[in-house]
């Protein structure tokens, strides 16, 4: 590919094919031309007062932009920076004579339409070191457009008076990147005893949801959490939860069908409060097979609801301040917030004290007040609400355990 020299090579390839095709001495000219051609690659406030009465070709670069196309582009692993470049092209009759402009500027516009792709030896030419002529694209010449707007904005920028000008596009150019690149030894072997790919026929194990056991929207310590999806009646299942807090070993899979596992949360593990933390977990099936590496399914969202035990459970007094204390299982970390919400009001919990040991649970204080009445208490962590309902038969109720009752 090419080095940094290649913006350079280009502009000399463009001015060298101004030089050897616009020529004055053709016997095409009826104009009595009178003086001689510079091919220039100034910029546009600089052309009059370097040559200020000959006749001019100017080429000029005004703008550099990535190109998308190539913008992912990989060449023995590496991407090049990928350039576009736009010139603009512009002709100055002696002695401010407008018609051998034109003249000078169709010809040059007519060089340009004949060699729309710049020939490699034109690029060798002109400027060797850049390499733009070993690169993999060819360098390709395109007329663009530019509004009279456009135009008006870019000779204003170098306050200028306007001269008419034909814009182009030169694409694409591959400067080599620089960044050292990591080669690794061949490949000897394809597996163990060069066996190839491990591969199994038949569609494996897939989930689609999470969903408590109890018919609530979260699952608590202690109960179960039934996985539904496809193919889930395959042998060496295992459960892998994810939780940004905490690392668990991985859980015990029980088959229902070939739609459905039940797995639970388990809370029989030495510690298992502090090991747990209330909020949104992903669960996944790691599948084993002999002789075969483990992999793992997609991985599907559930909530862990905190449990709670509320004291006290009734209050004399109404508008009283008191209290109010919340024991809640798993503990509550550190990097975690907590919100009690006692009927409809929200009380942030403040400092927890750290738990006694790791079966114990975080215990919530907070100091509320209310008129008469029965208030159902909820404790918030990690975005999940405790579940302050019970089943009741075939419906459900508010759960006395988890409510104050402010009393005369």
């Amino acid at each position: 590919m090419s080095t940094e020299l290649g913006v350079s090579a280009i502009s000399l390839a463009l001015r060298d094919l101004m030089i050897s095709g616009v020529k004055l001495d053709d016997g095409l000219v009826p104009l009595a031309i009178k003086k001689g051609l510079e091919h220039t690659l100034l910029p546009l406030d600089r052309v009059r007062i370097k040559h200020q009465h000959a006749n001019v070709i100017n080429i000029f670069l005004y703008r550099v932009h990535a190109s998308a196309a190539y913008r992912n582009l990989t060449f023995a692993g590496q991407t090049p920076l990928a350039l576009n470049l736009e010139y603009l092209v512009t002709a100055y009759g002696e002695d401010e004579r407008d018609e051998v402009g034109h003249f000078l500027l169709g010809k040059a516009m007519r060089v340009l339409h004949d060699h729309a792709i710049l020939a490699r030896s034109d690029l060798r030419n002109s400027l060797k070191a850049g390499r733009v002529q070993d690169q993999l694209e060819n360098i390709r010449i395109t007329h663009q457009e530019l509004s009279v707007e456009d135009l008006s904005k870019l000779w204003t920028s170098f306050q200028t008076q306007y001269r008419i000008s034909a814009s182009y596009l030169v694409t694409v150019l591959l400067i080599d990147s620089k960044l050292p690149v990591s080669t690794p030894l061949p490949v000897l072997k394809r597996g163990e005893t060069d066996s190839g790919w491990d591969a199994q026929a038949g569609k494996p194990p897939e989930l689609d949801t999470a969903t408590p056991a109890t018919g609530f929207n979260a699952v608590r310590l202690g109960e179960d959490l039934i996985l539904s999806g496809e193919n889930l009646d395959a042998t060496g299942l295992k459960a892998i939860v994810s939780h940004p807090l905490v690392t668990l070993p991985p859980l015990d899979v029980t088959p229902i069908d070939s739609g459905h596992v039940k797995v639970r949360i388990d809370d029989t593990m030495a510690g298992a409060s502090s090991k747990w933390a209330a909020g949104i977990y992903t669960i996944a099936l790691q599948v084993t097979r002999p002789s075969l590496p483990p992999w793992l399914t997609n991985e599907v969202p559930f909530s862990l609801a905190p449990s709670i035990v509320v004291s006290p459970a009734s209050q004399s007094g109404p508008n009283v301040l008191f209290d109010l204390t919340v024991n809640a299982k798993p503990q509550i970390r550190d990097a975690q917030t907590a919100m009690v919400v006692f009927g409809d009001q929200q009380f942030p919990s403040g400092t927890i004290p750290p738990p006694v040991n790791a079966d114990a649970p975080s215990i919530v204080t907070v100091k509320v007040k209310a008129p008469l009445g029965l208030y159902r208490v909820r404790l918030r962590v990690g975005g999940v609400d405790s579940i302050p309902i019970v089943p009741d038969g075939n419906t459900f109720k508010f759960d006395d355990n988890q409510s104050v009752k402010v009393i005369p």
